[in-house]
Formats: structure tokens, C-alpha cells, sequence
């Protein structure tokens, strides 16, 4: 009851901060309207100018609140994944599951709250973490498992969700391409090749976009450090 209860406050922190950024962006749009009608009648470039900066260090101000607001709820996430984690033995999952499930790469966003990399920049829930690495850098499934969904999304590009035991589930996005003769239904090793690193979806670059799911849960997939032993690797 307590991970439900935090898991709505958490929503309801995110509604609050979209809400509030459409007023922003509303607001700037109206502004740029008024002065360009102004410049109409009497050209001013350096007013403009002014009005624009203005609007941008409001816009950026605001934004910089609903952040701060935002990541007040990092706590109640972290606090959810060990609720959920701890009730399973470190030699199960979702202990034993790769933490960096692809051959090569650097970490470049974290779970939780962040401006939008794409679209408005707006605090949005980043559901997993972010691993930039080349295209074409293989991707391992995390754990032994079952793939349950296997296809290309509009927002996720190449997408691909494995099925663990304890009810977890790992996800894959952006990829570059799948592995041929693999799909729903396929039965996978922990190591084993399920894709290639892309830029496929909503991305700003080749990445591996990768989550840890229990039931309605998305849970930071780094909610503990890794052995070194169990970071994939090729040589």
C-alpha cells in the first residue's frame, strides 16, 4: 500500500509539472505574438530582443522549479524499488540481472526526473536509463528469459521486453535491428545477442534505452551496484 500510495503522489507531481510548462509555453507564445504585431507597426530588434530574453529566463526559471519539485520524489522511487527488490534473494532476480546489458558504452541519463531530450523540454519520468554507445554495438538480454514483445514503436523505435522470473521484466529500445530469427515467444540466455544499438523511435542518438519492470512498477535498474562480474562484455 505504501509503493501505491507513493507511486500516485509521484504521478500527480508529474501532471503538475506538464501543466505548469504548457502555461509557460503559452505565455511565451503569446509574447512573441505581441511583439512581433509591435515590430509591424514600429521595427525594434533589440526590443524584441529583450522581450524574447525575458520570456526565455521566466520559461527557464519556471522550469528550474518544477525540476527542484520533481526530484523531491527520488527518495519515494528509491524507497519503491527496495520495497520490491529486497523481497528476493541475492542469487535471484532481479540481483543476478546484467546492469549494462550491451558490449560497450557510457551511461548518459539516469532514472527519475529530466527535461525532455526530445520534443518540449519539459520534467518527464524517464522510465529506465540511458547508455550511449555506436550504432551497431550489440545488445545481451539482461537474464535468462522469455521475449513478450518484439516490435517497432512510433516512440521506442525497435523495442523488445523480455519476461524474468519473480515477475520482472526487462525492456530494450532504439535498437538498430533485431536478431534474425528471434521473437515473441523466443526463449533467451542470459549473454545472449537480442539486437544491435540505435537510433530507431524518439531519439537524439544511438543508444540503448533500458528498463527493470515489476508489475506496474519501473524500477531504476541500477537500485543497487553491480559486481564486476556481472557487467557484459565481449573481448
Amino acid at each position: 500500500m505504501v509503493a501505491v500510495d507513493k507511486g500516485q503522489k509521484n504521478r500527480k507531481i508529474l501532471l503538475d509539472s506538464i501543466r505548469t510548462a504548457r502555461k509557460y509555453k503559452m505565455l511565451l507564445a503569446l509574447m512573441i505574438g505581441m511583439s512581433v504585431s509591435a515590430c509591424a507597426t514600429m521595427p525594434d530588434t533589440a526590443a524584441l530582443q529583450g522581450t524574447l530574453a525575458k520570456a526565455s529566463d521566466g520559461i527557464r526559471g519556471g522550469f528550474g522549479k518544477l525540476k527542484e519539485k520533481a526530484s523531491g520524489s527520488g527518495n519515494n522511487s528509491n524507497n519503491n524499488a527496495a520495497l520490491i527488490t529486497n523481497q528476493f534473494p541475492s542469487n535471484e532476480v532481479p540481483h543476478t540481472l546484467l546492469k549494462k546489458p550491451l558490449a560497450e558504452g557510457r551511461l548518459t541519463s539516469g532514472h527519475g526526473f529530466r527535461f525532455s531530450p526530445t520534443g518540449v523540454p519539459i520534467p518527464k519520468k524517464h522510465k529506465g536509463i540511458d547508455y550511449a554507445a555506436p550504432a551497431g554495438t550489440p545488445i545481451y538480454a539482461a537474464g535468462d528469459g522469455v521475449i513478450v514483445k518484439h516490435y517497432v514503436s512510433k516512440s521506442y523505435g525497435n523495442y523488445v521486453r523480455i519476461e524474468h522470473e519473480n515477475g520482472f521484466y526487462t525492456a530494450y529500445a532504439h535498437m538498430q535491428a533485431f536478431v534474425e530469427g528471434q521473437g515473441v515467444g523466443t526463449i533467451v540466455k542470459k549473454g545472449e545477442m537480442i539486437g544491435a544499438v540505435g537510433s530507431t523511435g524518439r531519439s537524439s542518438g544511438p543508444h540503448l534505452h533500458y528498463e527493470l519492470i515489476h508489475g506496474n512498477n519501473f524500477i531504476d535498474p541500477l537500485f543497487e551496484i553491480a559486481p564486476e562480474e556481472q557487467q557484459a562484455s565481449v573481448k
